[in-house]
């Protein structure tokens, strides 16, 4: 099964913006409904950076748990609240 990607779109002759699923050959034959001729807006690509949290009443260095009741040993020592 072939993939064929979804491109958004905006008419150069109306403004409309819509998305259109289309193969990558074709990409530049895409026509809005008013007949005018469209160009792909590129978008962002989102990226999600790892940085490292530090709760202001833990120190700097790594906290290690060893199981769910030491997990909530900590919390209340730290008076914190953790999901887990």
């Amino acid at each position: 099964m072939k993939k064929v990607p979804q491109y958004k779109l905006r008419c150069k002759k109306c403004n409309k913006v819509f998305e259109e699923i289309s193969s990558i050959d074709d990409r530049n034959n895409i026509k809005c409904e008013c007949g005018g001729d469209t160009e792909i807006i590129i978008q962002p690509i989102v990226t999600h950076f790892f940085v490292p949290f530090f709760h202001p009443n833990l120190t700097s260095k790594p906290v290690y748990v060893k199981s769910k009741a030491h997990l909530k040993q900590l919390d209340r020592k730290y008076n914190m609240t953790s999901y887990y």
